[in-house]
């Protein structure tokens, strides 16, 4: 069986470089569209409380598969 992977707001998608999961929109954009599309919004906020959110629901046994070292536009 193979396991869902989840992204967290800008995730690289695995293999394919330059495209990333936007959170806001719950699409896979290009890099630029953060820019251009949510500006003044805070993305750093919203993969942590993706991540938040994620940890609340593994304490009640809902799992979210998602590496560890996922990478990530903001951790550049």
């Amino acid at each position: 069986m193979k396991i869902k992977r989840f992204y967290a707001h800008c995730d690289a998608i695995e293999g394919t470089p330059g495209v990333f999961y936007c959170s806001f929109c719950n699409e896979l954009v290009k890099e630029k569209h953060f820019g251009e599309e949510h500006p003044n919004k805070n993305h750093v906020h919203k993969f942590n409380a993706t991540l938040a959110e994620w940890k609340q629901k593994e304490a009640r046994g809902t799992t979210r598969v998602r590496p560890d070292d996922a990478p990530n536009r903001l951790m550049k």
